[in-house]
């Protein structure tokens, strides 16, 4: 975007003061998101507010439903959702000025180091299209406090980006003006945009990604031939967020292919961007990777006392895990853990009687099946 207009906030911006008149220190990146709250994010919403009865908000990835770990979200509450369902319209990338340097020319220096990954101008605008993409969001944006770039997806894999405003600039060229303009804009305005022709009609939030170019870890056997090139794998419904997305989604057949699996299960999306994250990722993995999955063919009379007792386990100090189902739940060795750890919450006491009088419910229509399968 060459230009950005910003008609009819002259009279906004001739009044407008930065709350903050001097910089502040912004040793590491917590004190720059702080800072960032304080000079350019509170602004901006009591702008928003007051001027335009725009009542949104910035928060971190747990504010709202969004993939991956961007910095900072705009949420807004959509019309058609009910139970307080938070969504993401706009994302911000915030960069200390040590690791994000400020090129005179955005555009001119993200073509010419675009080969380099390690480049850190070209990690952060790779890293925030990522999250644009894969969130199906049309804006975002990248700040080093010192200057504001806002970037645009226009296509399957095209991005624009704005002309830079700078902390010294004032008016309709300062910060807080453009995001003021941006997030007006993504309130009343389109701000949804799915690149995949094969989510066309599903609800947004739906996410449909190929599998042929994916690596699998199965249990088949060498010889089986699994056509992956047929297959898709559609997510969707956010449910928990903590190191990762958990997700529900199936696996489908691709457009014009027929098979007739087609399986729903529970998936989860780890943002690995930064080293520290993929540790944790693979750490959890390796704690969940316990067992087969406890369904109705592979339990018997032992499983119930023990499952019982994971539970107990979980509740002493004061967890509850939040879902009473079987598929929570692995079998090792004749034993019986916990999976989905990311589930996990701090609990009442009264949420761990409920969560244990479920189980026992579900333990209790397990024995009645049982007993009319003998007699019949």
């Amino acid at each position: 975007m060459k230009t950005l207009k910003l008609d009819g906030y002259r009279d906004l911006a001739a009044a407008f003061k930065f709350s903050a008149n001097k910089r502040a220190a912004c040793d590491d990146h917590k004190s720059l998101i702080r800072l960032v709250t304080y000079v350019y994010e509170d602004p901006t919403v009591g702008i928003l507010e007051d001027l335009f009865s725009v009542k949104r908000d910035f928060g971190d990835r747990q504010c709202a439903f969004n993939i991956g770990d961007p910095d900072r979200v705009f949420y807004t509450l959509a019309e058609d959702e009910v139970n307080d369902i938070r969504k993401t319209r706009f994302i911000v990338q915030w960069k200390t000025p040590w690791n994000f340097p400020t090129p005179v020319d955005i555009l001119e220096y993200f073509s010419n180091e675009r080969g380099n990954p390690q480049d850190a101008v070209v990690q952060a605008i790779s890293q925030l299209y990522g999250y644009m993409t894969f969130n199906s969001l049309i804006y975002g944006a990248i700040c080093n406090y010192e200057a504001l770039y806002l970037f645009r997806r226009t296509g399957d894999t095209s991005l624009q980006v704005s002309p830079q405003f700078l902390y010294t600039d004032r008016g309709t060229q300062s910060p807080v003006a453009a995001l003021t303009y941006i997030c007006n804009y993504v309130v009343k305005a389109e701000y949804h945009y799915s690149s995949n022709s094969l989510i066309k009609g599903e609800p947004r939030g739906t996410h449909f990604l190929s599998l042929e170019d994916v690596e699998f870890n199965g249990t088949w056997d060498e010889d089986i031939k699994v056509p992956w090139t047929n297959m898709g794998l559609r997510l969707r419904g956010a449910t928990t967020k903590a190191i990762a997305t958990v997700m529900t989604g199936e696996v489908i057949a691709r457009p014009g292919i027929n098979f007739r699996y087609q399986k729903q299960a529970v998936f989860k999306v780890y943002d690995i961007t930064q080293t520290s994250k993929l540790e944790v990722a693979d750490a959890e993995i390796k704690a969940e990777d316990c067992g087969q999955i406890a369904s109705e063919k592979n339990i018997d009379l032992n499983f119930w006392p023990r499952a019982r007792g994971a539970i107990m386990k979980l509740h002493k100090p004061g967890t509850i895990h939040g879902d009473d189902s079987l598929e929570i739940f692995a079998i090792s060795n004749g034993d019986v853990k916990f999976i989905d750890l990311d589930a996990c919450r701090q609990g009442s006491p009264a949420e761990q009687v409920a969560e244990l009088a479920e189980f026992d419910r579900l333990n209790k229509a397990w024995d009645a099946e049982r007993e009319n399968n003998v007699e019949s």
